[in-house]
C-alpha cells in the first residue's frame, strides 16, 4: 500500500493466483527464478538472442561474454553523484512518494529501465521502462519524456534526463522510482551506433513516413555533412541505419533550412514505432543475420542482467515473443503543462498523484486499486 496525505493511493496484490488478477498459466516463470524477455534498446538485442537461442543456444553463448555487465553499485563507484548549488532546492510543485520504501511491484511483472545515449556520459536521449507482464502476457513500453521537471535525489529539481548525466543509470532509476512510485528491477543501456548496425545488417527497415518526416531526415543528413539522402515519397519507406536513427530522434526543429513541427511526444512515439518495425523484421531474419547483429552490438550494451538471466530469456523465447506489445508516454495527457525555469523549457506535472496512478494502472492493470 502507498499513502498520500493519509489516503490510500494504490494497493498491489503481489501474490500469485490473486483474485484481483488472473493467475499466470502453469509454468510461467517468476521474476525471482528465471527472468523474462527484454525488448527496446538492449531488449531488441535480447530479442535477437532469443531467436538465436530458439534455434541453438551454442551460437550465442560466446557473445554473452561481449556484453558489459555492471551492477548499479559498480556504476555508482564510477560516477558518484555531485550535488550542485543551482539545483539544491526541491520545488514546491513536486511531491515525492512519502513512503518511498513501498514502491509498487508484482512478482509476475519485471520492470527494466532502458537507456539510449550518444555515449555513456551524455544526457539520456531515450528512456523507456520495459515491463514484462507474465500475468497478462503483455510487453509494455513506457516512454518517459526527458524534459519532465522532477525532483532528483541529492541534486534537486531539474529535467529528468539530467539525472542520468549527473549520476548515470543508478541516479536516473532512483529518480524515476521516487517520482513515479514504481519499482525498477534492472537496467540496460546502449549507444545509438548499435541501432544503425542492427538496421544495416538487416538490409534496412520499412516504416510508414510522412513527407515532413522524409524532409527532416534529409535536413539532418545535410546539416551533419552526411551523404545518405532519402529519395522517397510518403508512405512505406525502407530506411538504412543512418536514416532510421534520424527518424527515431525526430522531435522537430530547423534542419536543412526548413522548420519542422514536433515535440518529445512525437519522438517517443516514433521510437516505439521504429522498435516495433525492427522486431517484426527480426522475426523473419536468417540465422546468419541474427548472429551478425548479436556479434556487432554486444560490446555496445551495458546491463546488470547476468549471463544466467539472459540464458534463461533465450530458453523461454518462443513464449515471450507471442506477448502483445502495448505502449504509453509519461506524464499522461491532461496531467502536464509547459513551463520555463532554471532548467530551461520544461514539462511540469500538474498532478503527481494522478500521474503515478496512470502509470500504475498501465503496468499492473486490475491489480491496482485507488481510493480517495
Amino acid at each position: 500500500m502507498f499513502m498520500r496525505n493519509n489516503e490510500e493511493f494504490v494497493n498491489i496484490n503481489n501474490r500469485s493466483g490473486s483474485s484481483r488478477g488472473s493467475a499466470p498459466k502453469h509454468g510461467a516463470p517468476k521474476k525471482k527464478k528465471t527472468g523474462k524477455l527484454v525488448i527496446r534498446c538492449v531488449s531488441l538485442f535480447l530479442t535477437i538472442l532469443c531467436f538465436v537461442g530458439a534455434i541453438g543456444l551454442f551460437y550465442a553463448h560466446g557473445t554473452l561474454y561481449s556484453i558489459n555487465y555492471k551492477s548499479q553499485e559498480d556504476l555508482k563507484k564510477e560516477n558518484p553523484t555531485t550535488p550542485t548549488g543551482e539545483t539544491a532546492a526541491k520545488p514546491e510543485d513536486i511531491t515525492l512518494n512519502p513512503n518511498s520504501g513501498e514502491l509498487l511491484s508484482d512478482d509476475y511483472v519485471l520492470n527494466i529501465m532502458l537507456y539510449g545515449t550518444d555515449n555513456s556520459e551524455a544526457l539520456s536521449d531515450t528512456m523507456i521502462l520495459l515491463s514484462i507482464d507474465s500475468r497478462h502476457q503483455k510487453i509494455k513500453m513506457t516512454s518517459f519524456l526527458r524534459d519532465t521537471y522532477v525532483a532528483i535525489p541529492t541534486v534537486g529539481a531539474h529535467k529528468l534526463n539530467y539525472a542520468y548525466a549527473v549520476g548515470g543509470a543508478p541516479l536516473s532509476i532512483q529518480t524515476i522510482e521516487q517520482n513515479y512510485g514504481i519499482k525498477i528491477d534492472k537496467y540496460a543501456m546502449v549507444t545509438f551506433s548499435a541501432f544503425k548496425e542492427i538496421v544495416d545488417i538487416l538490409g534496412g527497415v520499412e516504416i510508414e513516413l510522412t513527407a515532413d518526416e522524409i524532409g527532416y531526415i534529409n535536413g539532418q543528413i545535410h546539416d551533419n555533412n552526411q551523404t545518405e539522402y532519402l529519395n522517397a515519397s510518403e508512405g512505406l519507406v525502407k530506411l538504412n541505419g543512418q536514416q532510421a536513427l534520424w527518424y527515431a530522434r525526430n522531435r522537430g526543429g530547423t534542419y536543412g533550412g526548413v522548420t519542422y513541427s514536433g515535440d518529445d511526444w512525437d519522438r517517443t512515439d516514433r521510437q516505439r514505432k521504429f522498435m516495433s518495425a525492427v522486431i517484426d523484421q527480426v522475426k523473419t531474419a536468417s540465422l546468419g543475420e541474427l548472429i551478425g547483429i548479436v556479434n556487432a552490438i554486444g560490446p555496445c550494451i551495458t546491463t546488470d542482467l547476468k549471463k544466467t538471466e539472459i540464458t534463461g530469456l533465450m530458453a523461454n523465447a518462443l513464449s515471450f515473443l507471442n506477448y502483445k506489445i502495448v505502449d504509453c508516454s509519461m506524464p499522461a495527457n491532461g496531467l502536464w503543462s509547459y513551463g520555463f525555469n532554471h532548467a530551461g523549457s520544461v514539462i511540469l506535472v500538474d498532478d503527481w498523484y494522478q500521474a503515478r496512478l496512470k502509470l500504475a494502472e498501465f503496468i499492473y492493470e486490475e491489480a491496482v486499486q485507488a481510493s480517495n
